[in-house]
């Protein structure tokens, strides 16, 4: 009786294993473990799938934009204005005219020891690979101060102070104190001050000036013209000691 049964579990065996070459032959297997593997992966890729960004690209943006700057004075850079319309992470990239190197980072502080105009350009890349770049000018200039004593005396001496005046000034102001240096107290010490332009048009003067302090000021509006300006102080009679300070704004 045991033998018979042996015998039955064999052929049953036998049978179960035909059968199953039988489905996976005709891809029935194969199809229901696609099945059972889309099944059980779909959380998986769901996971796995990453957010796609929409492609749109970065918008750079400088902070200042277009600054004027002194001489040697130390500027900070900041490109945190940047947006991006997906939301990506963006970095940032700095390239300024006269530097060969690179610099990273949402913000940069520079200094410039020169005077003139450089550019300064950002670049803003999302974290799929877009970009977006923004340049500006910097323009760096130096103010002009300067001091000048001196004596003018007789009728026909003068003295003539330069001073520059170029393309962006703000404003030109000259101080002056004038002090008699006539040896007779009764010698009454009288000069003429005038200002003439780059192009040599008088643009104040004022004779018959005695002992005293003063200051003449101009705007932008009032220095048309660029190049050397030419303060006078023309002796009219006796002696006549003066200090001048003269100041240019850019």
């Amino acid at each position: 009786m045991a033998e018979i049964d042996c015998k039955i579990m064999k052929k049953i065996t036998l049978i179960f294993l035909v059968l199953m070459l039988a489905i996976g032959g005709s891809g029935a297997y194969a199809y229901n473990e696609g099945m059972l593997d889309d099944l059980l992966g779909d959380d998986e890729e769901e996971e796995k799938e990453p957010v796609s960004s929409s492609g749109t690209p970065p918008i750079a943006r400088i902070a200042p934009s277009n600054p004027k700057i002194q001489i040697n004075e130390t500027i900070s850079f900041s490109g945190s204005d940047s947006t991006d319309a997906d939301g990506d992470q963006l970095t940032f990239v700095w390239i300024f005219e006269g530097d060969n190197k690179q610099y990273e980072g949402a913000t940069i502080d520079r200094n410039y020891p020169d005077k003139g105009e450089f550019s300064a350009k950002l670049v803003v890349t999302d974290s799929t690979g877009l970009s977006d770049e923004v340049e500006t000018t910097v323009l760096v200039v130096e103010d002009y101060h300067d001091e000048q004593s001196g004596n003018v005396n007789g009728n026909d001496d003068t003295e003539e102070i330069s001073m520059p005046v170029n393309n962006g000034v703000i404003s030109l102001r000259i101080e002056y104190s004038l002090e008699s240096a006539s040896i007779n107290p009764l010698e009454d010490s009288r000069v003429t001050l005038r200002l003439a332009d780059a192009d040599g048009t008088v643009l104040d003067e004022e004779e018959n000036v005695g002992e005293g302090d003063g200051a003449w000021s101009y705007s932008s509006d009032d220095l048309s013209s660029t190049g050397d300006y030419v303060f006078s102080i023309i002796a009219e009679s006796g002696s006549m000691d003066y200090d001048v300070i003269i100041d240019v704004k850019y």
